[in-house]
């Protein structure tokens, strides 16, 4: 069978005929009563026999959900019988407790909320219409080989902004859902529905028709180490030195406005003309520039007619005139009149922008003794896409630094930040208070997360800045990575590099990568969780707290996630240190003798169980699952690995007095003399680092005699370490 793809039937359009609508089991429902969704006062409240359906009054509508996907249009369907029956199926999905729903056995029985509902619409939509362009005028009509046709016809190349592309399988699975599904509530349509028993591919799943593979655990890849690391450096440089001055300019801006009841001069009398001299005068006394007009502005202005060169061109006269009159506007015919007072003002001393002027000298990012004004002049316009630039680097930061999803930055208000908390040792703790959507109800659930004090700052820049209060929100609704493209614009520009930050390589960037981004860094970094820490130009080390919140929560799913890639990550470490003692690179230091016997012990095990040829897999199975048992005692130092078998035995306990600890403690760590520490290649340079550095120390004629007395032990140890890791790297070390 061949069904034309370009066949396009003209199908009557109109109301849906009264008898199937009074014949619906939904005829006359409140649909959101029905499904649950509570309506602020004077919402509006769709019954189900209206074609749209407004959900804009919903009160716990998460902030992220765009205001199309609030309405459900079934108006663009152009068969009636088939519009009752996407209202139907869509009710179905909405409300799936209704005992009409409840007597299909193949039904969805879990609840879709309204936006999972739009975008099946749209889908479902698509999916009737072509039809009815094919001549199906009833569902039962409906065969297999238009399903065929219409997955080839919607799998096709795609167009959008950023340029074409084939649609993924992914979203492939979105758009043939609703296909597959009417089949599972034949009985329950009223109008339209599919001849009983048949089911779209049937005896295939939606993920195999579309070429779909499942992949285990996070596929999600990180932010590649050459734009992470400069794109944090740059948030926070935006953030902490020019957020503040940027949010006072802002502020100054708001209320420099014009008086909107200000009136246009029809004439320029002779107080007028004297008042705009003195004006004039006033500026070149000064020394200081007239005001310039926002480049759009300066566009329109050249549109209309006005010469490019024109001196006056890029003048803000109407903000000349306001500056001692009551007009507001300055027309082009009444400048001319004065054209020649202001062109000798401009060459006397130019045009900047009004804002900015006088900016505070601040800090280079690459050279914090070479100090810069924060700004150049701007204009109003410039001055509020630097206050967005700012907004995104407020965003990008809580988003690197926290690991908060994209729905839940968009729940953050103003009443967010919580007042600190003194923990022990004199250290604040800093949370913010928002929603968690995902995986929630309708609105989400109250949740807490525990921040860095940078990022918990930028949200309150972000409120400043977005002027939010109480419940306002503070980030404007756009995605991460349209927002790390307008910070990156920005840094890579000349007022970024004027500032002396590191230019933005291109690459991927968005929320989920960076919140895989985070995961990564407090998983492999020495000492895990509880030494989780961002290193940055202008920030030596920031240690976060309570990255374990109560389970379940968002941060409960991120610390479950960075475990198992630290888990992971330790077994790969444990393997490599195996391999490496195979090749006859032994480990150094104090636990080096230990480490070697429990490889030695592994290696005797393996020969025993020695199941020949045919068994090489099972072999593997037994080193892995002895190797994983190794790893499961290592904890990563920043100059060693720590195996920690033995609490007895660990340095860092008897000298802090905790013999009963069940995990060491990092900050009291001394390897070149724990019995339990190694030191293994990868170690070198940092040991190399601290000889250097102390050496550099006792050369220095002026350092103290007496702290060069107390570092010379130390410079011994630390290059013994050096001679050590050098020593078994070439077989000359451990027997």
């Amino acid at each position: 069978m061949t069904i034309p793809q370009q066949r396009v039937v003209t199908m009557p359009s109109g109301p849906i005929p009264a008898h199937w609508a009074a014949a619906s089991p939904f005829a006359g429902l409140d649909v959101c009563k029905a499904a649950g969704w509570e309506v602020v006062p004077g919402g509006p409240r769709p019954s189900f026999d209206e074609d749209l359906w407004d959900l804009s009054g919903l009160r716990d509508m998460p902030k992220s959900v765009r205001t199309n996907a609030r309405r459900l249009d079934f108006r663009s369907i152009t068969d009636p019988a088939f519009r009752l029956t996407a209202k139907e199926y869509m009710f179905a999905l909405a409300v799936p407790g209704h005992e009409r729903v409840l007597a299909q056995p193949e039904a969805i029985r879990s609840k879709y909320k309204p936006n999972s509902c739009f975008n099946l619409a749209v889908q479902l939509g698509k999916w009737l219409n072509f039809l009815t362009a094919q001549g199906i005028a009833d569902l039962g009509e409906v065969m297999q080989e238009h399903c065929d046709v219409y997955r080839d016809v919607r799998r096709q190349r795609k167009r959008t902004t950023r340029g074409s592309g084939p649609i993924s399988a992914g979203t492939m699975l979105t758009i043939l859902q609703p296909v597959r599904n009417l089949a599972y509530y034949t009985g329950m349509f009223t109008a339209a529905a599919y001849r009983p028993g048949f089911v779209p591919w049937k005896g295939h799943s939606i993920p195999d028709v579309v070429g779909w593979t499942y992949q285990a655990g996070n596929a999600v890849p990180p932010v590649a180490e050459e734009v992470f690391q400069p794109t944090v450096a740059a948030a926070l440089y935006v953030v902490e030195v020019l957020g503040p001055l940027v949010a006072d300019e802002f502020e100054f801006l708001l209320r420099d406005r014009m008086d909107p009841t200000s009136s246009t001069p029809r004439n320029l009398s002779a107080t007028t003309r004297q008042t705009l001299s003195q004006v004039m005068a006033s500026y070149v006394r000064r020394g200081r520039p007239l005001p310039e007009l926002d480049e759009p502005l300066v566009t329109k202005r050249v549109g209309q007619g006005w010469d490019a060169t024109d001196p006056l061109v890029r003048v803000h006269l109407n903000r000349l005139l306001n500056e001692r009159t009551h007009y507001a506007s300055f027309p082009r015919h009444l400048a001319e009149e004065v054209r020649q007072m202001i062109e000798d003002a401009v060459a006397k001393v130019g045009v900047a922008g009004l804002y900015g002027r006088d900016a505070a000298l601040v800090a280079r990012q690459d050279d914090e003794h070479a100090l810069v004004p924060w700004t150049l002049p701007l204009t109003g316009f410039r001055l509020r896409d630097l206050a967005f630039v700012v907004l995104a680097a407020c965003r990008v930061l809580v988003a690197a630094m926290s690991g908060m999803r994209a729905g839940e930055l968009d729940e953050l208000t103003a009443a967010s930040p919580q007042a600190p908390v003194t923990v022990s040792g004199d250290t604040q703790r800093f949370k913010l208070a928002a929603k968690l959507i995902k995986g929630r109800e309708l609105g989400g659930v109250r949740e807490e997360w525990v921040v860095l004090e940078p990022a918990y700052r930028a949200v309150q820049l972000a409120a400043r800045l977005n002027r939010a209060e109480g419940e306002g929100w503070v980030f404007p609704r756009s995605p991460t990575d349209f927002l790390h493209g307008r910070l990156r614009a920005w840094v890579n520009g000349p007022d970024g590099q004027r500032l002396g930050l590191a230019p933005i390589p291109a690459g991927p960037v968005n929320g989920r990568m960076l919140r895989r981004t985070l995961s990564l860094a407090l998983a492999y970094r020495p000492g895990g969780l509880l030494a989780a820490k961002i290193h940055l130009k202008h920030v030596s080390v920031v240690t976060t707290e309570g990255y374990a919140m109560r389970p379940g929560g968002s941060q409960g799913t991120l610390l479950a996630d960075v475990e198992q890639i630290q888990e992971e990550h330790h077994m790969e470490l444990t393997a490599q240190a195996f391999a490496d003692y195979r090749a006859g690179k032994l480990p150094a230091g104090p636990g080096a003798r230990d480490l070697i016997k429990a490889f030695e012990h592994i290696d005797d095990e393996l020969a025993e169980h020695d199941p020949g040829t045919a068994a090489v897999l099972d072999n593997e199975r037994r080193l892995e699952m002895m190797l994983r048992q190794q790893s499961k005692s290592l904890h990563l130092q920043a100059a060693n690995y720590c195996w920690f078998r033995d609490p007895s035995k660990a340095l860092c306990l008897k000298l802090a007095g905790t013999p009963n600890a069940t995990k060491p403690l990092a900050g009291m760590c001394d390897s070149a003399r724990c019995p339990q520490a190694t030191h293994h290649p990868c170690h070198l340079p940092v040991w190399q680092s601290k000889a250097a550095s102390t050496q550099e120390f006792l050369d220095n004629p002026r350092f103290p005699k007496a702290e060069k007395t107390r570092l010379r032990p130390e410079l011994e140890r630390a290059q013994q370490v050096v001679d050590e890791i050098i020593a078994v790297g070439t077989g000359h070390g451990q027997d």
